[in-house]
């Protein structure tokens, strides 16, 4: 039978569209598996003040807590010093720089806003502290372990310089011989101009000498950050943003699980509660910690995302430990400038804070080249939907002379495929011999069957290498292309959005117009490829190239950023002039070369006298 037979393609599509909704079915529910969505009750925000206000003329808010008591975990009570000086109520703090407006609470001297000045969210500064249920535990203190109750009592603010400010109380706690040992707590903040990183100390000093016994006698305090960072949220779709918690260990970048307890013994360098685009990494001192992490989620949204630093038990009379916070973008930028002593105000180096940027991988290397070259494109034309255009058509001009030999080798297949078919059609059953003897038929012709292949496969990095680049890059935060339709280059565009309609094994929120214009340029690309109709068995695993990957990539690539789909949708579009304009040399080459090619002479048959006479 032939293997051209009319029943025999009509099975193999029919085997060749049920391969292709399977392929759209485990590709859906792998999204929908993936698709976290985190709930969380909006909490209110303390409001912050846009200006640097002296101790004496802080803000007054009500408190409900008296100033003599500090709550413990056990359930007992810390008594504090009789002081005239402190505060009877709580009270608010100001402090300014040109990248923060931060808001202390008088209330165990906590942050309770930090803002960042040059990043907006809804018109507003971000703000990284996210309250939960009004208490924010911004670097609140809690005596003890990482179970500990925040100290919540009421503590003095003074100034003591420029960008510094200092909280303080005064409380009795048992001594090693039991006795009430006196002693000072006090919480020391400084920031400084032009840095994203600021500096907390925690001291405890004993007024008599005595090692004041705090919390549960295994950690002296913890220092806690938590619940939540900003920017505040309604809900988190995995494709806007999300919540980790990044640690620095041994020179590397680990993700920490829910519920991660770090001994001190593998002691992170810095631990960082990260978003897609904002990060709070923590840098302790040389003390031996321990860190413990929490990421909870509940019904797809993420609902705590929390650092604890829990300090062994004092020895000294005196002790001061020191936290360095970078509290800020997650841009390289940024980051770098904690490796070189002489661009930061604390001469720090070798932290290595990039670290925590998402895309340090075997293609990492890649995505700082891409990137380059898109930042580059935008300082000349001031729009990264352009700069991704030309991105694209520099990619392309690169791969021009391996596209062009691919779309050589492709022809010269098709001149193949006859002797293929017929190869094909003698060992069809003996699919030993049938292999043997086409790498022969290959050898015989000179031909590498992969050549075709080698731009798609170069293809696929620089694809993986852009969807890094688009969904992590910072500058592309609220860049728009095309203002009304396309206005955050780093989220998927949307022309109409609608509550989530779930599908079991699809999820959809919005209508989108470039997943379509990518089905369309694919096709039109595909045809472009396809130069003459293919037959026999290849005929349905064309069909399958042509029409089952675009619709099975529609459905992977609907939720993806929109720089992605431009540039993919700006690649089959080059890609396809390239191909018209191969497609016209190979024909005249194919044309040169066949009236080259030596014809055979056609020689007539002359009659002359020498011929034979017709009949009488």
């Amino acid at each position: 039978m032939s293997i051209n037979d009319d029943d025999n393609n009509k099975a193999f599509d029919a085997r060749t569209m049920i391969a292709i909704v399977l392929m759209v079915v485990v590709i859906t529910v792998g999204m929908a598996v993936q698709n976290y969505f985190f709930p969380r009750q909006p909490l209110p925000v303390e409001p912050v003040a846009t200006t640097s206000v002296p101790a004496e003329t802080a803000q007054e808010a009500p408190t409900s807590v008296p100033a003599q008591v500090a709550s413990v975990p056990s359930g007992a009570t810390l008594a504090t010093l009789e002081d005239p000086a402190a505060p009877d109520r709580e009270m608010t703090h100001s402090l300014s720089t040109d990248l923060f407006e931060v808001t202390f609470s008088n209330k165990g001297g906590d942050i309770v806003s930090l803002r960042l000045k040059k990043h907006a969210e809804g018109g507003e500064p971000v703000e990284l502290l996210l309250a939960k249920d009004g208490e924010p535990e911004g670097f609140a203190i809690g005596l003890g372990g990482a179970s500990s109750v925040p100290v919540d009592a009421l503590m003095t603010a003074t100034r003591p310089a420029p960008g510094v400010i200092e909280f303080s109380r005064s409380f009795y706690a048992p001594s090693s011989s039991g006795e009430q040992a006196p002693f000072t707590l006090k919480k020391r903040y400084e920031f400084h101009d032009g840095d994203y990183m600021f500096k907390l100390s925690v001291t405890i000093a004993s007024a008599n000498g005595a090692v004041p016994r705090l919390g549960d006698g295994e950690y002296a305090y913890t220092l806690m950050l938590g619940p939540q960072i900003g920017p505040e949220y309604g809900h988190l779709p995995k494709n806007a943003d999300w919540r980790k918690i990044v640690t620095y260990e041994g020179g590397k970048r680990k993700v920490q699980k829910s519920g991660t307890q770090v001994s001190p013994a593998s002691k992170a360098a810095w631990s960082a509660i990260a978003g897609k685009y904002f990060a709070v990494i923590v840098l302790p001192d040389g003390t031996p910690y321990t860190s413990t992490y929490s990421a909870i989620s509940k019904d797809g949204f993420p609902v705590t995302a929390t650092m604890a630093f829990s300090r062994p038990a004092l020895t000294a009379s005196t002790q001061t430990d020191t936290f360095h916070i970078y509290a800020g973008p997650k841009s390289s930028r940024e980051l770098a400038r904690y490796d070189d002593p002489t661009a930061n105000a604390y001469k720090r180096s070798g932290d290595d804070l990039e670290a925590v940027l998402e895309g340090n991988n075997i293609l990492g290397w890649l995505e700082l080249a891409l990137k380059w070259c898109l930042n580059l494109f935008y300082s000349l034309v001031g729009n990264y939907g352009i700069a991704i255009i030309l991105v694209t058509v520099l990619v392309r001009a690169i791969m021009f002379p391996m596209t062009f030999k691919g779309s050589q080798s492709t022809a010269r297949m098709q001149e193949l495929q006859p002797k293929i078919q017929e190869l094909q059609a003698k060992y069809k059953n003996n699919p030993q011999k049938l292999n043997q003897e086409m790498a022969e038929f290959y050898k015989r012709e000179g031909y590498n069957p992969m050549s075709g292949c080698l731009p798609l496969l170069i293809q696929f990095p620089i694809f993986i290498a852009m969807y890094s680049l688009f969904n992590n890059h910072f500058d592309l935060r609220g860049a728009s292309f095309i203002a009304g339709w396309i206005n955050d280059l780093s989220l998927p565009e949307a022309v109409y959005t609608f509550p989530t309609i779930n599908l079991l094994i699809w999820r959809v929120s919005a209508i989108r117009i470039l997943p379509i214009i990518y089905v369309i340029s694919q096709l039109l690309y595909g045809k472009l490829m396809q130069s003459q109709p293919a037959s026999g068995q290849n005929a349905g695993q064309m069909k399958f190239m042509m029409y089952g990957m675009p619709i099975m990539f529609f459905f992977i690539l609907y939720d993806v950023p929109s720089g992605l789909l431009v540039y993919w949708i700006s690649s089959n579009v080059l890609t396809a002039v390239q191909q018209l304009v191969i497609n016209k040399v190979i024909h005249k080459k194919r044309l040169a070369t066949e009236a080259a090619a030596p014809q055979a002479k056609i020689v007539p048959i002359k009659s002359g006298k020498g011929g034979k006479k017709g009949r009488k």
